[in-house]
């Protein structure tokens, strides 16, 4: 649900101005926002979703609803995330235990299907984990 979820929650287009600031604190601000962040699901035959951190703190979007979003046909976006957003976002990962996944979860017996890809840092904290049709626990994935 982690994974979905974040590129579902990626319709938003732009935060407000009225969202809480959450810290003064340099420490705290670090945790909040990740200094680098990727993910995607998708594969051949079906849609394909990716969404990348960008040097200007703007997520980039991309999704191809027929095969991967490095193919013609890719609709990409650049979305503003609040504070407030990437801390419910930070709280999600802590939840889903993302530091904790294994680096990968392949079955061997599925050809083609469906690949995804996790690669987040924040200054306390990393995760590094893909799959090829197996994934993390269904509750935290």
């Amino acid at each position: 649900m982690l994974l979905t979820g974040c590129i579902a929650g990626c319709s938003r287009t732009e935060g407000t101005k009225s969202d809480p600031i959450i810290s003064d604190s340099p420490r705290e601000q670090i945790l909040i926002h990740p200094d680098s962040f990727e993910t995607s699901i998708g594969g051949f035959s079906g849609a394909s979703y990716r969404v990348e951190l960008q040097s200007d703190g703007t997520l980039q979007y991309k999704h191809n609803p027929q095969t991967f979003t490095s193919s013609p046909g890719t609709k990409i976006r650049r979305i503003k995330v609040t504070d407030k957003q990437w801390l419910e976002f930070r709280k999600a990962l802590d939840d889903a235990n993302v530091w904790a996944w294994k680096k990968d979860y392949t079955d061997p017996d599925v050809l083609d299907g469906t690949q995804w890809n996790l690669r987040i840092k924040y200054g306390d904290a990393s995760a590094l984990s893909h799959g090829s049709n197996a994934y993390p626990p269904k509750r935290d994935f």
